[in-house]
């Protein structure tokens, strides 16, 4: 029997076109989980995470100046979450605690939060998450990779995605197009070799040009969009953390 055919759209000009389908459904979500969300504000991780990835739909396609209006009231969940991940670090499974990261740097990348991944301890959980790198399924592991990329750690983010040591020498003006493990390799080599931003660029516009289409065969996630972003914008471009989604809604954003 015929499996279901996948209509999700797989251009970004689907993906902003047909009235702005998607992008109002993601608002729509938000708007409707935001009171109950907030009412039990005292279970954070259970809240927050599971709204990362609808969050940072919203954020990508509504564009800094209306995402951030919605956004705004959730903010406050961020702190509580990420102290809730260091309570009970131990307790909750690896995707509970990659999605509050997601939730946090989505917000970060807002502008609705400063510095909350800064200030926890976030290497040493993704140290705890590659030691057990061999139960995560691949589209997480490699989550990894992008959160320990942007997080400035290239040798983890090398040995979340696999392939063997990084190699010493970095060619630039590289593209990678559906690789996700080639584009994390080769982000960490750059992080390594202290590459210009211009030299990186090429990888990152081709990782955001074929972006819908992983998302459409569920290989990729609107979350591991703005790691990425957040990657090369603040890894390479050296801007602010809270000028990431400008900057991507930008990119992306069709003319």
């Amino acid at each position: 029997m015929a499996g279901q055919p996948n209509d999700n759209p797989s251009t970004w000009s689907a993906l902003f076109g047909s009235g702005g389908r998607e992008g109002a459904d993601a608002k729509e979500t938000i708007k409707l989980l935001t009171p109950s969300v907030l009412a039990n504000a005292n279970a954070p991780v259970r809240e927050a995470g599971p709204l990362s990835n609808t969050l940072s739909r919203m954020l990508v396609l509504c564009g800094p100046t209306e995402g951030r209006a919605l956004a705004e009231p959730l903010a406050r969940l961020a702190g509580p979450a990420l102290q809730q991940v260091a309570e009970d670090f131990d307790d909750l499974r690896p995707e509970q605690v990659v999605n509050v990261l997601s939730f946090v740097n989505a917000m970060e990348c807002a502008g609705q939060v400063d510095g909350l991944l800064a200030r926890a301890p976030v290497e040493s959980w993704l140290e705890a998450l590659m030691k057990a790198r061999r139960t995560l399924h691949e589209v997480l592991a490699y989550r990894c990779g992008l959160v320990s990329l942007a997080q400035g750690l290239p040798e983890l983010a090398a040995r979340f995605v696999g392939g063997g040591k990084l190699p010493e020498s970095f060619t630039p003006g590289q593209t990678f197009g559906f690789n996700v493990q080639g584009f994390v390799r080769y982000l960490a080599t750059a992080q390594r070799r202290q590459a210009r931003a211009e030299e990186v660029r090429p990888a990152w516009e081709t990782f955001a040009e074929v972006f819908p289409m992983k998302r459409a065969a569920d290989t990729l996630d609107w979350k591991d969009l703005l790691w990425a972003a957040r990657s090369f914008h603040v890894g390479f471009e050296h801007r602010p953390v809270a000028e990431v989604l400008e900057a991507v809604h930008s990119r992306v954003k069709p003319a």
